[in-house]
């Protein structure tokens, strides 16, 4: 059960960090601008997506330090992060759609 997760976190993060270096490379770095948070949020989900693969893989070996249950708690922080990522990514593209659907 907890190798499907490892299998299904990969696939995310490697999504996250291709959106983390598409927005590094962008020209809009006001400081404190909604693109910032965002920016930082981006990093961070992606940063905690890493060490939850990195402990869950460390508690599977049997590695002294992490214990399940940690490796548990840095995954269901991981997938709280992505949601909360993904939550903000649909209310961006439905005000997207709704900009574009408005006469002018």
């Amino acid at each position: 059960m907890s190798i499907q997760s490892i299998d299904s976190t990969s696939g995310l993060m490697s999504g996250v960090s291709s959106l983390t270096s598409a927005l590094d490379t962008s020209e809009s770095k006001e400081k404190g601008s909604f693109s910032e948070m965002l920016l930082e949020q981006i990093k961070e989900t992606d940063r905690g997506l890493k060490e939850s693969e990195d402990m869950t893989k460390r508690a599977l070996l049997g590695n002294a330090g992490v214990s399940l249950h940690d490796a548990q708690i840095a995954s269901a922080k991981a997938e709280l992060d992505m949601r909360l990522l993904m939550q903000v990514r649909n209310k961006a593209i439905e005000v997207y759609r709704e900009v574009m659907t408005m006469p002018v």
